[in-house]
């Protein structure tokens, strides 16, 4: 189900995924997709088909709302014109739990008495709310909203009022959000995690209620502390008293405000701002870790390490370049997919994919392990850094995740001493060479290092090689400087033959000769202008324009110099012009008052300063509005069934049926591998009056959907059985396997979460003193990865020839030094 702006008029289509080209269906994208692509919105389908979009709703977007659609439940949305349900929202993200249906935004603050605003919000509707009767008609009966806090702690708490982006994660409960300063203010972010039952908690608390417009805004009880999402049985009112509708008008907003997990975030940075935020828990060696991507405002992607402890904070792991830095996009969506571990960026043109999973960076101990990246660790076995999946044997896979890593830092280079005056040869470039002393100093104090820019100045000094300069030959005369007349002609020459180096000494003469030409060719009579002519008209009557003069050449056509001349003229600004458009037809508004209804038209004014009227354009729009009663006293016009209104004469005429809109698809009978789905129409548009024909044609159709074949995840064989232990005495291992085969995952199903290998301790009681020991261990891998066959050690009591010697390395301590 897709939805686009198109142009100010909003469609939604219906398409497949395996072709994205093909439409099945359209609808009216209004109320569910906003008209300007500027508008913040957010939108998600239930499991059961209703659409739930937080948007704009108009043309000129000044009417946002939270607005349910499709399935089979009655069209909802938050009131309109309202500040206390919803105050300019900018809206960010919704997430659809258990009986909710959670939307968060940011707005301005009503509550806040001092001066403009902006607040964090977490909004809430019941998914089962149907609206009330006479109050609240085709409105929320349980929409709810909180304010989210994100703070810097202290004396003066610095607030991160503005949410930008967030991301849930249903196993935890736990939604991590990136907040920011206004746009007008210092630029900086912070990451905070909030748990889903401190939300529910805020919700279950008291109100925050102003009586009216001059009085405070205090705590009021909740009305109803017992409230859950089902106290509308079974599509009835039985519940939702004249009381209930009342409180539900005006109790909105909740007195406590949503405390993050911890109080110091989780991230912060001054001078950038975050857009986008995605989080990915890793499976580390001893724990799990949760890495946060986040979006900069200059394009590139910032991967942080939560907190490992309330004393070491967050880690900063790396900065990913995905542009050149003069051709960096802005980041418009961050998704992961965690079934092939890859972060997908959406920019304006292309969608960017990057492995989440970068081990093979690292390409010594020391850089795999300093990393601290929970991805990577260092595989003894294989000598390289890999991910846990990939590693032979945990035991011998190295992480240390107790610390941040060391950033590397830009250091500029530095010159050092001179070294010592020394003879040194030079060649002018001729053959010829000559000696000279000379010096050196290396850019090593320090050295250039993490991209630090290198030494400025010279890195050799010569001394005592002068050369003095020689003339070059004299090059060919020029031509004359004119075809008839004294003219002069120039050769020169060069002090380069060789040039002189190294304090040498210059070439003495003159490098340039010249002499008279053609004195004795006469020229033809002389050619000269005529007087500038008067300034033509200006080209325009006011702004700015140009105007010109001419000149002809007397005697001749080659006089120098050009025949016209330009110039700015009637720079005065051009007076003020002003025009208006029509009035547009009267539409419909989607109020209702005592059974009558709202029409609203519109009309366009510009001023500019310009010269020609039939250049100015449309700009500012204008409103008018009505209202229209149901029986018509009001006096606006209708086009009635079959009835047309002429001067207070009514005449009835035949009416032919008229088939309406296609309705939605209905649900898929099946989720994949091929079902069936419906839609249908009826002869309602308009009805069949006064013996007009009725509609031809069906009406109903079917359709194949979801003919993709369904995901398989994949699951574990059985364990085998355990090998044989190791070692007879002294401590060893048993070890068992399992595949991912039972079956393998397919058509995009999840894969095998776990271990692939289990490890247990056996035969730990010592061995005997007088008994020795030789060992082999299993390192060589087979390509069918089987265990190797027999025993990995063997055991013997020493002979009486053992040649003992004190002091000596017995042969025990030999065995295990081979082994």
């Amino acid at each position: 189900f897709t939805c686009g702006t198109n142009a100010f008029t909003p469609i939604c289509t219906n398409r497949t995924l395996t072709n994205l080209t093909e439409i099945h269906d359209q609808i009216s994208g209004m109320a569910r997709c906003p008209y300007n692509p500027l508008h913040n919105s957010t939108a998600l389908i239930t499991s059961s088909g209703e659409l739930y979009a937080a948007t704009a709703m108009d043309f000129s977007g000044r009417d946002p709302a939270i607005y349910r659609s499709l399935g089979g439940l009655p069209p909802l949305r938050t009131a309109q014109y309202n500040s206390k349900w919803l105050n300019e929202p900018n809206f960010v993200s919704s997430y659809d739990i258990a009986n909710f249906t959670y939307f968060f935004f940011r707005e301005n603050a009503v509550e806040h008495d001092c001066g403009r605003t902006v607040f964090s919000r977490v909004g809430r509707v019941c998914k089962n709310d149907i609206g009330g009767r006479f109050l609240l008609e085709d409105t929320w009966t349980t929409f709810m909203k909180a304010r989210l806090n994100c703070s810097r702690p202290g004396e003066i708490p610095f607030n991160y009022n503005e949410l930008q982006g967030t991301f849930y994660l249903p196993e935890l409960e736990l939604l991590y959000g990136i907040f920011t300063t206004n746009v007008n203010s210092i630029a900086a972010s912070a990451v905070c995690a909030f748990n889903l039952s401190a939300i529910s908690h805020s919700f279950n608390g008291p109100f925050k209620y102003q009586e009216n417009s001059r009085s405070a805004w205090l705590p009021y009880p909740n009305p109803n502390p017992d409230f859950q999402c089902g106290t509308i049985d079974s599509g009835t009112y039985v519940n939702l008293t004249e009381r209930n509708l009342q409180d539900a008008q005006k109790f909105l907003l909740m007195h406590e405000v949503v405390q993050p997990v911890v109080p110091v975030p989780y991230f912060m940075e001054d001078n950038v701002r975050f857009s986008h935020v995605a989080v990915d828990v890793v499976q580390g060696k001893d724990t799990l870790f949760h890495i946060i991507y986040l979006a900069t405002d200059y394009g590139t992607i910032r991967k942080v390490l939560s907190p490992l402890n309330q004393s070491t904070g967050s880690c900063l792991l790396e900065e990913i370049e995905l542009f050149p830095p003069r051709k960096r996009q802005v980041i418009r969506s961050l998704l992961i997919l965690h079934s092939r571990s890859e972060l997908y960026v959406g920019v304006r043109d292309q969608v960017i994919k990057i492995p989440l999973k970068r081990c093979s960076y690292h390409k010594s101990r020391e850089a795999c392990v300093g990393a601290r990246d929970p991805y990577c660790g260092w595989d003894m076995l294989l000598k390289k850094c890999t991910t846990l999946e990939e590693s032979v044997r945990m035991s011998q896979w190295e992480q240390s995740i107790s610390k941040c890593p060391v950033r590397n830092v830009t250091v500029d280079g530095g010159f050092g001493h001179w070294s010592s005056w020394s003879m040194c040869s030079h060649s002018d470039g001729g053959g010829s060479a000559g000696s000279c002393l000379c010096r050196t100093r290396a850019c090593d104090s320090p050295a250039p290092q993490c991209g630090g820019q290198q030494c400025h100045g010279i890195s050799v000094e010569v001394a005592n090689c002068s050369r003095n300069g020689a003339w070059t030959p004299w090059t060919s005369w020029s031509p004359c400087s004119t075809s008839c007349g004294i003219g002069f002609q120039v050769r020169q020459r060069s002090c380069s033959n060789p040039a002189p180096r190294h304090g040498g000494r210059v070439c003495v003469g003159q490098n340039r000769e010249e002499r008279y030409c053609n004195e004795h060719l006469p020229c033809p009579p002389h050619v000269y202008w005529s007087a500038w002519s008067a300034w033509e008209r200006c080209n325009v009557p006011c702004g700015g324009g140009i105007q010109s003069r001419r000149r002809t050449c007397e005697n001749g056509d080659d006089c120098p110099g050009c025949g016209q001349e330009y110039q700015s003229c009637n720079t005065l600004p051009c007076p003020e012009l002003k025009k208006t458009t029509p009035w547009t037809p009267w539409t419909p508004v989607n109020i209702s008052d005592n059974g009558g209804h709202y029409e609203q038209r519109f009309r366009y004014t510009c001023k500019a300063r310009i010269p020609d009227p039939a250049l100015l354009e449309v700009g500012r729009q204008r409103i008018e509005m009505r209202y229209c009663s149901s029986d018509g006293s009001t006096g606006c016009s209708t086009d009635g069934e079959g009835e047309v209104l002429r001067l207070g004469r009514i005449s009835r005429h035949s009416v032919n049926g008229g088939w309406t809109a296609w309705g939605s698809w209905s649900q898929c009978s099946r989720d994949c591998s091929r079902g069936i789905r419906s839609r249908k129409r009826t002869c309602t548009n308009p009805e069949p009056k006064y013996g007009g024909q009725t509609c031809m044609g069906p009406a109903q159709e079917f359709q194949e959907c979801n003919v993709t074949p369904c995901p398989v995840d994949g699951s574990w064989s059985c364990w085998s059985s355990w090998s044989k232990c190791s070692v007879t005495c002294g401590g060893g291992h048993y070890m068992r396997t399992r595949t991912c085969n039972n079956p393998l995952p397919a058509h995009g199903g999840d894969i095998c979460l776990g271990l692939h290998t289990e490890e247990a301790l056996c035969n730990t009681q010592p061995c005997p003193e007088s008994w020795s020991i030789r060992v082999r261990h299993c390192d060589v891998l087979f390509p069918t990865g089987n265990q190797c066959a027999g025993n990995s050690s063997e055991t013997r009591p020493c002979s009486p020839d053992s040649n003992f010697i004190p002091g000596s390395i017995t042969r025990t301590q030999r065995a295990f030094e081979r082994g």
